[in-house]
Parts: C-alpha cells; sequence; structure tokens
C-alpha cells in the first residue's frame, strides 16, 4: 500500500505539471481567440467606416457631375431653336478646357443602347418658353465611375462597385471580366432583399480572405459594395497559437517576449485606425472632431483670458474651385493648412472644419497677436509663386471669439460657432477681412437668417412693394418726366423693411435675381396700365443686380417682358452701378447693344460714389449719367466740387450722354445744377420715394414741383 500510495504520489506530482500545461495552454488558446474576436470586431467598424466614407464620397461625385451638367444646362435655358444649333459648337469648346468628364449634346437621346443606369448622366435643356431643346449627358458615365472608384479602396488592395437594386453591376474599380460579377449577382441580391450588410463569401478577391459591406448608396435605388482583404487575420493568429504552444515547452520567457510583441501590433493597429479618425484627408492635419477633443483638454485647466478661437473662411471658394477646379482648389487649402501651422505655437492647435472652412485655438499674451498673426498669414499666402496666384486673388476673412472665465461651462461647438459668426459677419466686406465677435453680430446674424428663411416666400405673396422717386426735369420748369423704382418689404412681423436690410442678404445667395425680375415685372404690369389709360409718356427707371446681368437669359428675359406688357421703345432704362461692370469693357459694350436693340435706355448708377473714372465715360456705350450728390459733398471745398461736378456734366453733354443728379438735398445745389447744365433731378429736394399709388395720384395732379429745403429726410438706406 505503501509503494502503491508513493506511486500515485508520483503520478500526482507529474499530472500537476501537466494540468498546469495544460491550463496554461487552454489559457492561451482563449485569450487568443478573445483577442483574435477583437481585433476581427475593430476591423469590421473600421471596414464599415470605411464603406459609410466611400458611400459620402460616391454620391457626392454624382450628385457633382450632374450638377455641373443641370448648372451648365441652366446656362443655355432661354434659348430659341436658332440659337439652339450653335449648341455642339459650344459644348465642344467646354470640353477644350475641362478635365474628367466630357460633355455631349443631343436633340433626342437613344437609351436603348445602354444600361438604364447610365442615364442618370443626362439633363435635358429647355429654351425659350420652356422647350426641350435636347440633352446633355456625357458619353463615358461608366469609365468616369471606374476610374473615380478606383480611388476609394483600401491603397487599391481592396474592390469597390455599385449594383442596382436587381442585383445589376452599374460600375466597379475593378476590371474584371462582366462573368465575374454575373457569378456573385444572385448573392448581391440576396443581400439587398434581406437587408443583409456583411458578408465573406463573395469570393473576389484571389488567394484572400475577404470581408464584403454592401450598403444603400442613397441614390437612384442603388447600394454600394465595398469588398475588403482581410490578409489572412485568422490565419496569423492560427500560426501564433502553435508559437505560443512551441514556446511555451521551450522557454515561457520567449512565450511573454511573443506575447509583448503581439500587444505591440494591436497597440500600432489601434494607433493606425485612430490616426485614420483623426486626420483631415487632405490637408493631414486634425479633423473637426479631434480638434474638439484637443481643445477641451487644453482649456478645462487653462485661463481662459489667454484663449481665442479663430474661423477662418477663404472668399468666394466655390468660384475659385468652378474656374481653377478641384485640383487647384485643394491645392490652396494645403498651402493654407501649411502656413497655419508654422503660425501654431505650443498651446495652439488648429483644423480644417470643412471645404474651406478652418478653426483654430490660439493662446495670446496681447490680442493683437492673433491680428498680426492673420496678416503674417495673407503675407505669407501672397509669397507663394502658385498657378492659381496669378489668374485669381484669393482673400480671406477671420472672426475671433476671446475667451472669458464664464465660458468655463460652454461647449467647444458654441464657441466655434461664435467665431463662426464674427467671420460670417465681415465675409462681404472687400479685402482680406479681421473681425472680433460681438453681441451686436450675433443679434444680425439671428435677425438676417430669419429673413433669409422669408425672402422667396415673401416674393410669392408679393410683400415687396414697389415705391417710386420722382425725376424731375429742372431745364423745362420742373416736370416731372419720371421716376425710378426702388422696393420696401412689408413684412408681417416686422413691418416695412428698408433695403440696406435685405439687399446684400439676397446678393449673396443670389436670390437678388428673384427680386429683380419680380419688380421689374411688376412694374411692366403698371406702366402698361398706366400708358394705356391715355397718360403722359414718362422714363421709369429700373435697378439691375451684378449677378442678374450675368445671366445667360439676361437680355432676353428682359427683353420679353417689355414686350408682353406692351412698352413702347426709348421708355424703360435698365439703371447698372460701377460695380457692375465687367472687366472687358467691349463684353459691356455688346450687352448695352443688344438692350438698345430691344428699345432699352442704359443708365450708369451712382457715378462718382465708389471708383469711377472717366474711362466709364470714355469706354461705354450708355445713355445716361446718373451723379451721387451725396458723394461729392463729402468735400470741404465746395468751389471745388463744383467745378468737378460742372465738368462731368460738360463732358457728358460733349459725349451725348444725359446728366441726372441724384441725392439733391438743398434748393442752392438746384440752382447750381441748372446753370452747371444738368438735366434732371433726383431728390429730396422735391419729393421722396413714395408708393405707386401716390406716384401716379401726383403725375395726374401735378405738372411740375417747386424745389423745397423741408422735404429733406434723413436717409439711413440703400436706395433699390
Amino acid at each position: 500500500m505503501h509503494a502503491k500510495d508513493e506511486n500515485r504520489v508520483g503520478k500526482f506530482d507529474m499530472a500537476i505539471p501537466v494540468l498546469l500545461w495544460l491550463f496554461l495552454i487552454i489559457c492561451c488558446i482563449i485569450f487568443l481567440i478573445y483577442r483574435i474576436q477583437k481585433n476581427t470586431k475593430e476591423n469590421n467598424d473600421y471596414y464599415y467606416s470605411a464603406a459609410k466614407q466611400n458611400q459620402f464620397t460616391v454620391k457626392s461625385k454624382i450628385e457633382g457631375d450632374i450638377q455641373l451638367l443641370k448648372v451648365i444646362a441652366a446656362g443655355f435655358s432661354g434659348m430659341d431653336s436658332d440659337h439652339a444649333r450653335q449648341l455642339p459648337e459650344i459644348i465642344g469648346r467646354m470640353n477644350l478646357s475641362m478635365k474628367g468628364m466630357k460633355i455631349k449634346y443631343s436633340e433626342k437621346l437613344d437609351w436603348s443602347r445602354l444600361d438604364r443606369e447610365a442615364s442618370y448622366f443626362d439633363v435635358l435643356i429647355r429654351g425659350k418658353n420652356n422647350q426641350p431643346l435636347g440633352y446633355l449627358y456625357t458619353g463615358d458615365a461608366e469609365n468616369l465611375m471606374n476610374q473615380f472608384m478606383n480611388t476609394q479602396t483600401l491603397a487599391g488592395a481592396g474592390i469597390c462597385a455599385v449594383f442596382d437594386n436587381r442585383g445589376s453591376l452599374v460600375a466597379a474599380s475593378d476590371d474584371r471580366d462582366a462573368a465575374d460579377w454575373n457569378n456573385i449577382r444572385n448573392e448581391i441580391y440576396n443581400m439587398i432583399t434581406s437587408n443583409q450588410k456583411t458578408s465573406s463569401k463573395l469570393n473576389l478577391i484571389e488567394n484572400e480572405r475577404e470581408f464584403a459591406v454592401l450598403i444603400p448608396l442613397e441614390y437612384n435605388d442603388w447600394y454600394l459594395l465595398n469588398v475588403f482583404p482581410e490578409s489572412g487575420l485568422k490565419g496569423r493568429y492560427m500560426e501564433t497559437a502553435v508559437g505560443i504552444g512551441i514556446m511555451i515547452l521551450i522557454s515561457s520567457g520567449l512565450f511573454f517576449a511573443f506575447f509583448y510583441k503581439q500587444y505591440r501590433t494591436i497597440t500600432a493597429n489601434q494607433k493606425t485606425l485612430v490616426n485614420i479618425a483623426y486626420t483631415d484627408s487632405l490637408t493631414r492635419s486634425r479633423n473637426f472632431h479631434a480638434f474638439k477633443k484637443e481643445a477641451e483638454r487644453i482649456l478645462r485647466t487653462a485661463d481662459l483670458k489667454s484663449y481665442a478661437v479663430w474661423y477662418c473662411d477663404i472668399k468666394k471658394f466655390k468660384f475659385i474651385n468652378d474656374v481653377l477646379g478641384y485640383e487647384e482648389g485643394d491645392r490652396i487649402l494645403i498651402e493654407i493648412a501649411g502656413l497655419l501651422q508654422k503660425c501654431s505655437g505650443q498651446n495652439s492647435l488648429f483644423c480644417r472644419v470643412s471645404a474651406d472652412n478652418f478653426v483654430g485655438l490660439y493662446q495670446y499674451e496681447s490680442r493683437m497677436e492673433l491680428k498680426n498673426c492673420f496678416q503674417k498669414l495673407i503675407e505669407d499666402f501672397r509669397l507663394k509663386e502658385l498657378s492659381y496666384n496669378k489668374r485669381i486673388a484669393t482673400e480671406l476673412c477671420m472672426g475671433v471669439y476671446f475667451l472669458e472665465e464664464e465660458d468655463r461651462n460652454v461647449s467647444i461647438d458654441t464657441i466655434v460657432n461664435r467665431a463662426n459668426i464674427a467671420q460670417k459677419y465681415i465675409k462681404n466686406l472687400p479685402g482680406n477681412q479681421f473681425g472680433i465677435y460681438n453681441k451686436e453680430m450675433w443679434d444680425k446674424v439671428v435677425d438676417e437668417s430669419e429673413m433669409e428663411s422669408e425672402m422667396e416666400g415673401a416674393i410669392e405673396r408679393q410683400e415687396f412693394r414697389i415705391f417710386i422717386q420722382p425725376k424731375v426735369s429742372i431745364q423745362m420748369n420742373n416736370e416731372i418726366v419720371g421716376g425710378e423704382v426702388l422696393v420696401r418689404w412689408e413684412n408681417p412681423r416686422k413691418g416695412t423693411i428698408l433695403p440696406g436690410q435685405f439687399i446684400p442678404i439676397m446678393e449673396r445667395d443670389e436670390k437678388i435675381i428673384m427680386l429683380d425680375r419680380y419688380m421689374f415685372e411688376r412694374s411692366c404690369q403698371w406702366f402698361h396700365r398706366y400708358l394705356k389709360s391715355g397718360s403722359k409718356p414718362i422714363n421709369l427707371a429700373v435697378n439691375v443686380s451684378k449677378v442678374g446681368i450675368l445671366r445667360d437669359d439676361f437680355v432676353d428675359y428682359y427683353g420679353s417682358i417689355k414686350e408682353k406688357y406692351e412698352i413702347p421703345d426709348g421708355l424703360l432704362e435698365l439703371e447698372f452701378t460701377e460695380t457692375v461692370m465687367l472687366t472687358d469693357d467691349s463684353v459691356f459694350n455688346s450687352l448695352v447693344a443688344r438692350l438698345h436693340e430691344k428699345g432699352f435706355i442704359c443708365s450708369l448708377d451712382d457715378f462718382g460714389a465708389g471708383y469711377s473714372s472717366l474711362n466709364l465715360l470714355k469706354n461705354l456705350s450708355i445713355d445716361i449719367v446718373k451723379l451721387d450728390i451725396m458723394f461729392f459733398r463729402k468735400s470741404s471745398d465746395i468751389r471745388r466740387e463744383r467745378i468737378v461736378i460742372s465738368n462731368i456734366i460738360h463732358m457728358a453733354k460733349e459725349l451725348h450722354i444725359k446728366a441726372i443728379a441724384e441725392g439733391v438735398e438743398f434748393t442752392e445745389t438746384v440752382d447750381f445744377l441748372k446753370s452747371a447744365g444738368c438735366d434732371i433731378i433726383q431728390g429730396y429736394v422735391f419729393a421722396r420715394p413714395m408708393p405707386l399709388e401716390d406716384f401716379e395720384r401726383l403725375l395726374g395732379e401735378t405738372v411740375s414741383l417747386a424745389p423745397k429745403d423741408d422735404n429733406k429726410v434723413v436717409n439711413i438706406c440703400t436706395e433699390k
């Protein structure tokens, strides 16, 4: 019994290390399986995030291509069928200057020889009277999508493809045979119908295990398939398991060394994923999410009174992209990011929020530091010898919010928004601008946002009313010979809103075109009734905005409205300010010549109020020049002022241009202008702007107006 007991003890002693060894092996295997599952989940999350990013990029590309076709088609709108014959030649010239998508034109499209999915690239052109003139389309839509999607996969290692809701292939980043895609068509269709998002059974990548993500493209019932190689993930971990087992038998030290190596690998992968999640893909700087986390960390314990948040924007960046192309636009963004990096100090940071918007946190000793930094940014950018600097002036605007101690519990989003409000407040001012946030800016932005949301509906509800300021011929016994059409917004909530409050807002997003055309047609409606009643013909002047005359259908539209209401030639006057003058005088003169053919009078408004030069009188074939007398009143020497005005009027007469003085307030000014040979006066000295009904009544009751100084009313608005 004793021997047997010893034998049992010996076996037990031998079993202990074996059991411990088995226990260690089992623990290692369990741990390895856990790490495989965790790493697989992290990779799957990353693949799905990458698929969502591809979805956004592909969708944006498709929408961008279609929007480009729509914009070009809109540019041809209003053409008649005769002019439409020139479309092939025009589009051909456009293609010579365009990269990527090549635009084609056809009067009729026959898609029977193409997949129906290709037709998303065609846009109908509607001409005069909404008549179809043909289609713009791109013949290489599938190739464009294929080439574009080649850039959307993981450094070219994966596959990106678009399918319709029947499982048919639309486009792909891979040039494999159609038969290969047909082999997985049923699998794709099943995934679509069963709302299955992931799969590992497609077998598209040779000699690789793969992970596929199928998500809706949110366009045209299409789905985006993203196939990523798993690169032998499980195989590597099985090798690790064998390696761990062998090294346990050899040496526990080697086992721990191997474990440490695995830990380093996993950590490196996580760092890579974090880098992707927190880095801007274009500029390689922080993205906004990373900026917020870092800014919150810094400000948690910092002295807030030594920090400021700035928001910087490139003016008219969309115009830069449209004119120079997105490649040049991206180069500008990269250069700006590089310069901002140089301006960042130890506790300062910045990021690109989106598009051309940058935001930063800056630690300062004096507030002037930030403005000096902005000036240095402008100067350094001007010194860059880039091709776009020679073709277009790039201007920056920066809004700044200086933090106070009471901002301790305010979110970073709110603080950034205040800096953005300051940036928006100054963005429409000329040149590079630097602005500091205050309460007035907040109130104005809120007020402007409210007005902007109501503008389009206000036009439909006819809340914009016509006011007219009479024009008086001082060479013809002060007879009323016409009027200028102005606008007031009768808002149900706020009452009468003056043009200076809403015109700049409408000019920002081109709603001004809708208002211009609304006011012109309403004026023509009244003018038609007035003339049909047998009343004395007068001159009626209507303002035209800069964006309005740049529309391709500008002359045709205004001409058609004039003809619709049977307005005789020589009565309607279109007023252009000097700010709408094109850099090429011949282009503007060509426009004026076409308007003359339609029977319009053309005038140059606010002459002397800006950067007017005598070249405008010499080079432009205008009929009338309107002198802004209020501008000349800024001079300290009235004698010199009157000499300048007299000679401008004399030169205009010599050039057969009629002279009108606006903004006249005093009777002595009337006497001077009459002796100087001025033809017509418009100002408070005779009458202030009045509702259309009062102006019509005035024409019926009054032959002439007597000048009076007491007609003067303080003018605090920009007339329109």
